[in-house]
């Protein structure tokens, strides 16, 4: 009792409304990393989901919001319309600068419609080179095994270049040039786990990262900065009483000489 009168008497009581506020952001940090941890651990439950769900025959009507079909499996057949290829500036592969190629797949079996294949990376010079034709050489019908992505926003409302040059797989605003309706999803041509690509177009393969990160330790932290703020505080206080009161053998002097 008597600590708590001295941490709230005139002496201290700017530093310990001082340290009481420091420690209750210092948990509001632990608890909103606790809650980045929740999230994560629902990401990663969803993603688990689509990782262990059958692979998607686009070819059937999608029965599920595209947000809940990223990084599904998926199959379709169909022949390429590399007439409305859309080529997608400023990708780097492995340190170096090129395109990504979005090609749209007409669908077999269904009308007048697509699905907007990434059929991998190729570097700058081929692009500026005029040579994106030695990669189209997957004419008549083919068969696209991969995964499914969505739609990028544009977010900065940017001004997409004309024609065939495209900042960002958007589909909304390459399906509003087309003569046809685009899938809400984007298949991207992924290679076997065996089977590397040695030579463009490099397609991209799926990463997954089921980690929890780093927020349980981040949580940690902040919760041992909160014990570490009140401990040192609540020691500095009984210190600098301890010193400032006098001790017996100087109040037994001060008593004989009065």
């Amino acid at each position: 009792m008597n600590l708590l009168k001295q941490l709230f008497s005139r002496r201290w009581i700017g530093g310990t409304i001082l340290v009481l506020v420091v420690m209750a952001l210092f948990v509001r940090l632990g608890i909103w990393q606790l809650a980045r941890l929740e999230e994560r651990r629902g990401q990663n439950a969803v993603l688990q989901a689509a990782l262990d769900a059958s692979p998607l025959d686009l070819a059937q009507p999608l029965s599920d919001l595209p947000e809940a079909l990223a990084n599904r499996q998926a199959t379709v057949t169909g022949e390429y319309d590399f007439a409305e290829e859309r080529v997608v500036l400023l990708q780097t592969w492995q340190g170096q600068t090129g395109v990504m190629l979005l090609t749209p797949l007409m669908i077999d079996g269904v009308e007048n419609t697509a699905v907007l294949v990434n059929r991998g990376w190729v570097p700058q010079n081929a692009y500026e080179a005029g040579e994106l034709s030695r990669y189209q050489t997957a004419t008549g019908t083919v068969q696209v095994s991969g995964y499914l992505a969505l739609s990028q926003p544009n977010r900065a409302q940017t001004t997409e270049p004309a024609g065939a040059e495209v900042y960002r797989m958007n589909i909304d605003d390459i399906d509003a040039a087309l003569p046809y309706d685009l899938l809400p999803v984007i298949l991207v041509d992924a290679p076997p786990d065996d089977a590397p690509d040695l030579e463009p177009p490099f397609r991209v393969s799926r990463e997954v990262d089921l980690s929890e990160g780093p927020h349980l330790s981040y949580a940690v932290q902040w919760f041992i900065f909160t014990v570490l703020t009140g401990g040192l505080y609540l020691y500095f206080v009984v210190r600098r009483s301890s010193e400032a009161r006098p001790s017996p053998a100087q109040s037994s002097h001060e008593n004989e000489t009065e």
